[in-house]
């Protein structure tokens, strides 16, 4: 058999791979930009960072967002309004997780989302409805 009729499966199986590749890396950037946005929207909060990835229909979002605050009870206040942020944001998916943890800089005082009622962390479709927030 010839050698061109051979490879011409080739095109069409690079195709079939980078497309979905490149559009999850597309998603993967949407969610990371997404959440830090929300995060740093928020008084008390002095860096958020995010790492996506979205891949072939599922993902997992991991983020690190350093507060300042005095006591757990203000660092407490600042997670809630950042997990109310990330409820309002049209930009995030329901189905995306917030983090497990929320800190200061020396990691003195860490708090998470069992201080709000929640039992780990949360989905943000979960957070939307424990505030009753709808994005607009």
């Amino acid at each position: 058999m010839p050698r061109s009729k051979r490879l011409w499966w080739l095109p069409a199986l690079l195709v079939g791979f980078l497309l979905p590749v490149s559009g999850c890396s597309t998603g993967a950037v949407r969610c990371e930009k997404a959440f830090a946005a929300a995060a740093m929207s928020v008084d008390g909060v002095t860096s958020a960072v995010w790492d996506c990835s979205e891949q072939f229909g599922g993902g997992w979002q991991r983020g690190d967002v350093v507060l300042e605050a005095a006591d757990k009870a203000e660092a407490t206040t600042v997670m809630e309004a950042v997990m109310r942020a990330f409820a309002a944001s049209p930009d995030i998916e329901d189905r995306w997780s917030t983090p497990q943890e929320y800190r200061t800089h020396d990691r003195s005082i860490v708090v998470g989302a069992g201080a709000l009622g929640f039992n780990g962390p949360p989905r943000v479709g979960e957070v939307r409805e424990h505030f009753g927030i709808t994005p607009e």
